[in-house]
């Protein structure tokens, strides 16, 4: 099941976000339990949203975004934060949910456009192919350097 972060879900994303985190690029960077436990609740206090996948009364993943008026515009976009599946989860219809349930919210707050991307560094390849074979279309890569 899909549905709506509430603030009790926020321990068990912080624990999702510090997996997804330990196996990601991001991991040469320190993680804040408190910081981004304070983000979650500020993107389910209308910042944004975060939709959870829960199986049997247990959260498995989740997904943040939000959208804002382009720089140059005042058409509105909704980007992604994050998507996270546990790997215990993953191969099934949860990321694609997630996906889908986003789509579907950005739609509702009239957004034009949505841009997903993969700075993780994790499974680009087979993200890259799940984003495609949910309509969204490659227009460029990430890069990154550490400084």
């Amino acid at each position: 099941m899909i549905r709506p972060a509430i603030h009790s879900d926020v321990p068990r994303l912080v624990e999702l976000a510090i997996l997804l985190h330990a196996t990601s690029d991001y991991s040469k960077m320190a993680f804040c339990p408190e910081k981004t436990g304070d983000f979650f609740h500020e993107l389910i206090n209308g910042q944004g949203v975060i939709f959870v996948a829960e199986v049997a009364g247990n959260i498995v993943g989740g997904m943040a975004g939000a959208v804002v008026d382009q720089w140059f515009s005042h058409e509105l976009i909704a980007y992604d934060y994050s998507i996270f599946v546990e790997p215990s989860a993953r191969g099934g219809v949860h990321a694609v949910r997630l996906i889908q349930t986003f789509k579907e919210w950005a739609r509702i707050k009239g957004a034009t456009q949505i841009y997903m991307g993969i700075g993780t560094g994790v499974n680009v390849e087979g993200t890259t192919r799940l984003y495609e074979s949910q309509g969204l279309r490659r227009i460029g890569p990430l890069l990154m350097m550490e400084i």
